[in-house]
């Protein structure tokens, strides 16, 4: 009999442990899920749910939709994306991703976590060998970044320099970027930052001409903007991305090959989204 009270105790206990460590894990996700919708009060109950999944969730003003839901009400995010909403020609792709901090980022000072955070988004050395999901090659996997480096002015390539490594928080940076992809070859970007003690936020235009294949102009020059950004809160990271492709209709045709620009550029998103994820891991390890 006291063999059987015994098992029953231990079973009890071990019950408890469980019990204890999932209530945790369901605190974390509430909590997660309150300050998201805190954020960003408009998305509907599927979009908070593909977040706490760790989902990216977008979409497009191409139809009339709409994408400012997706950004922090008067950050410099939602600022440009209520001005892509009203544009009349040319499309715009807005999305949102949810980075819960790891133990260290977590126990860092907002202020901290912020230079950690911005000097992660300018290593875009570590871009090169990015994959993406490329339709042209059957939806398969494929490089998408073959070349990324900063360079030390606008128009040399061959003064391609290191990563910059900050050691205060700037409010504002510019830098010029080359970067060599499988799908427009090699181009030159601007890269201007508008920071707050919360927000980064870094828009990438084009300085040179996209082209597909190398010979067909997709983008002139300036028509492009790639815009990234992060908001911090409580428990983790908004992850946004704002990309907006002026006077320019979203299909391209060359030699029979029709470019799907929305699409694109859609699926580049998806690969930054998960570059930057893997920087924030490698903080947590370093």
């Amino acid at each position: 009999m006291k063999m059987h009270i015994d098992v029953e105790n231990l079973m009890n206990k071990r019950f408890l442990v469980v019990l204890f460590f999932c209530l945790l894990s369901l605190a974390g996700l509430f909590a997660s899920s309150v300050e998201v919708r805190e954020a960003l009060p408009l998305l509907s109950e599927a979009e908070y749910q593909a977040l706490d999944a760790g989902e990216m969730v977008y979409g497009r003003t191409l139809d009339g939709g709409k994408i400012a839901q997706f950004f922090v009400q008067g950050t410099e995010a939602s600022k440009r994306a209520e001005l892509a909403q009203q544009e009349e020609s040319g499309f715009s792709i807005g999305a949102v991703s949810y980075i819960p901090y790891g133990p260290k980022l977590k126990a860092m000072d907002p202020s901290e976590r912020q230079l950690a955070v911005f000097n992660a988004i300018r290593a875009i050395s570590t871009q090169e060998g990015l994959t993406y999901i490329s339709w042209r090659a059957g939806n398969k996997e494929k490089v998408l970044i073959e070349k990324s480096s900063y360079m030390e002015d606008s128009k040399n390539l061959n003064k391609l320099v290191t990563d910059p490594v900050a050691t205060v928080f700037p409010f504002t940076e510019q830098s010029y970027v080359y970067q060599r992809d499988s799908s427009f070859g090699g181009n030159r970007y601007l890269h201007t930052y508008t920071n707050t003690d919360k927000e980064i936020f870094v828009e990438i235009s084009n300085i040179s001409s996209l082209k597909v294949l190398g010979l067909f102009t997709a983008v002139k020059a300036g028509q492009l903007s790639i815009n990234m950004g992060t908001y911090q809160l409580d428990e983790g990271l908004l992850l946004v991305a704002l990309t907006s492709v002026r006077d320019r209709k979203p299909e391209v045709s060359v030699l029979g090959l029709t470019v799907d620009l929305p699409s694109a550029f859609r699926r580049r998103i998806v690969a930054l989204q998960n570059w930057f994820i893997s920087q924030l891991n490698t903080l947590e390890i370093e």
